[in-house]
């Protein structure tokens, strides 16, 4: 009995192994739409294994000035119905700035209440000379220096936001964009059903394949 389970853990093993492997490539034979616009092959395409009730997402990258064609397919035993959503990250302030505090600098003075008295002063120690217009002017007079201290930069979360919905577009198998500067982009798979309870799931399990296009946006206009 042990055996068995042994050899029937192996097969199954390698049964996994090349589903796996047909799956890498389910993309390429099975999403293309000979009947649109024709694009080229973009290496960001992905295929995988998932489940029924499963989500799965990946990262994409849109090129500025570059015209986009995402397909997502699957295999019949999921169902008919596959959402997908794409997603931009974006950055979102949480913190601003804060204001700069203004502090004036105080020049330390040497004198003191001890170090003047009646005797330091005297009559004779004044005269009008000592005093005149030409030892004062307006060139010789500066405000206190200001200086900025205490500043924090800004700080930001990233955030998820849908750009688009096939559930919305009745479950429309492919969608297609024009990249409007670089954009990070999140692409979300779920197969429809909830997710078996059995151990063995190879009756809910299979193929899901996105297919990426592109090709370079057209100038329009004069």
């Amino acid at each position: 009995m042990r055996q068995f389970i042994l050899l029937f853990g192996i097969v199954l093993t390698g049964l996994t192994s090349q589903a796996q492997t047909e799956c890498s490539y389910y993309h390429k034979k099975n999403c293309s739409d000979n009947d649109g616009v024709f694009m080229k092959y973009d290496s960001q395409s992905k295929s995988a294994i998932m489940t029924k009730g499963q989500v799965s997402e990946f990262h994409l990258v849109a090129y500025n000035g570059q015209d986009y064609r995402v397909s997502v397919c699957n295999e019949e035993n999921l169902g008919g119905e596959v959402r997908f959503k794409i997603y931009e990250k974006q950055k979102v302030l949480i913190k601003p700035k804060v204001e700069e505090e203004i502090v004036f600098e105080e020049s330390a003075s040497d004198e003191s209440s001890d170090d003047y008295s009646e005797h330091d002063y005297s009559e004779d120690d004044y005269s009008e000379d000592d005093y005149s217009e030409d030892s004062y002017s307006e060139d010789s007079y500066s405000e206190e220096t200001v200086t900025p201290v205490g500043s924090n930069r800004p700080q930001f979360k990233l955030v998820k936001e849908l750009l688009y919905d096939n559930s919305q577009d009745a479950y429309s198998p492919y969608i297609e964009f024009t990249a409007e500067g670089s954009m990070s982009l999140i692409v979300e798979v779920t197969v429809p059903g909830e997710e078996s309870k059995m151990k063995l799931k190879v009756r809910e399990t299979g193929c899901v394949g996105v297919l990426v296009e592109h090709v370079k946006s057209q100038k329009t206009g004069f």
